[in-house]
């Protein structure tokens, strides 16, 4: 069989002109692909994609993080691009990479870049300062991680998947395979590699445990989740962008001869929450103060709130009776504790005060977390005292 190469490792970086992108109001589930020195939008099964962007040299990972932007990594000159939608050009957000090719977001809003040319795993947090997370792989490409928040690397030359944990910390996930190409995870932890050099897609169990989710296909690259749980494959090979559902169920959303993806992504939900404030009476025991807030969206970076639980303030608004001294609980929709505070001083002073949605008395609560789409509730209770309470859940974006 003849393998294309699926990364360029570029000698020097290019400066890069903005990109102009035609078509540019997209809709939730479409699906982008890199496509020669294109980006492709697909919004129909079966119809001809659209170019969303073109001007690149070798573009190759693509991603969303849920806040209306997303990232191209350009393996030709040595850059990653950012795409604010549905706005009409693209910016250099990093440039002076090797070769990158895999993009990722972990749910606090660090983007992770895979090298190609060095062998590196680059991040970048939100502000955009870049720092080297690991060092050491022969050819990394597809990269993705699991909701425990644990990386995994489609080493493409060494024939490894290889597993980091958040700490950096290193091991092989699993070894042996053809080309191993890109990489995605379902909500249930299940790892999907593309092995390019057998035309595979295997799916690994949480445990490790292998299985082939799908045979038959010529040169796989890119994966990537909808939010219905299909998995989107770019099969370079035959020129074709596939879905399969979970049982394995083909459909072909585009075929051609002239077709060459690399990689794809989905655009997700965008996260939303209106501001919630809910005023109670919290009394000893089960009597607590309960504020129920529902994050919509389904990308890989959460929305930014502040949840605040207020008492002794109150005082200065002519409510009497006010709680001395409340306790915050943020809750999942199982019931699984997300975080607590008593005196919002105590973790986050620093963070809370950027905000400027502190509270004004040392004895109250408060709370700054990224959230991800589902239903949360915030519980309020008293030390060692009972009164009126105020819950707030403000969305800082």
């Amino acid at each position: 069989m003849n393998f294309m190469p699926l990364f360029l490792a570029a000698a020097a970086s290019l400066a890069m002109a903005p990109l102009l992108a035609t078509n540019a109001r997209g809709a939730v589930g479409d699906i982008y692909e890199t496509n020669e020195g294109n980006v492709l939008r697909f919004r129909l099964i079966g119809g001809t994609p659209g170019t969303y962007s073109s001007g690149f040299s070798s573009p190759k990972g693509i991603v969303f993080d849920g806040r209306g932007h997303f990232y191209v990594a350009d393996a030709g000159k040595n850059s990653i691009i950012v795409f604010t939608l549905p706005d009409v050009e693209g910016g250099t957000f990093a440039n002076g990479l090797s070769s990158p090719v895999g993009l990722a977001f972990n749910a606090s809003g660090i983007l992770f870049a895979a090298e190609a040319g060095s062998g590196n795993i680059i991040s970048f947090p939100p502000d955009g300062t870049k720092a080297t997370f690991a060092t050491g792989l022969t050819g990394p490409a597809g990269i993705a991680f699991d909701p425990s928040g644990n990386l995994f690397v489609a080493d493409f030359t060494a024939g490894t998947v290889f597993k980091f944990t958040a700490a950096g910390a290193k091991s092989t996930f699993a070894t042996g395979l053809k080309l191993p190409a890109g990489v995605a995870v379902d909500n249930a932890g299940n790892v999907f590699v593309s092995e390019s050099g057998s035309g595979t897609i295997f799916k690994f169990a949480p445990d490790g445990t292998k299985t082939s989710f799908v045979t038959g296909l010529n040169r796989p690259y890119g994966l990537a989740f909808d939010a219905s749980g299909n998995l989107v494959v770019a099969d370079n090979g035959a020129g074709a962008t596939l879905l399969f559902a979970p049982d394995a169920t083909k459909t072909t959303v585009f075929s051609s001869k002239f077709n060459t993806p690399q990689f794809v992504a989905v655009e997700p939900a965008p996260h939303q929450l209106l501001n919630v404030s809910t005023r109670g009476l919290v009394m000893t025991g089960d009597n607590v103060l309960i504020a129920g807030f529902v994050v919509g969206g389904t990308g890989p970076v959460g929305t930014n709130v502040v949840v605040r639980a207020l008492g002794p303030s109150l005082t200065a608004l002519g409510i009497a009776n006010s709680l001395a001294d409340p306790t915050l609980e943020l809750r999942d929709s199982s019931g699984t504790l997300v975080a607590s505070n008593d005196d919002w001083k105590d973790t986050q002073e620093t963070i809370l005060s950027a905000t400027t949605l502190q509270p004004t008395n040392d004895k109250e609560s408060a709370i700054y977390i990224p959230l991800h789409g589902g239903a949360y509730t915030a519980i309020v209770r008293g030390v060692n005292s009972t009164g009126t309470a105020l819950v707030e859940v403000y969305n800082l974006q």
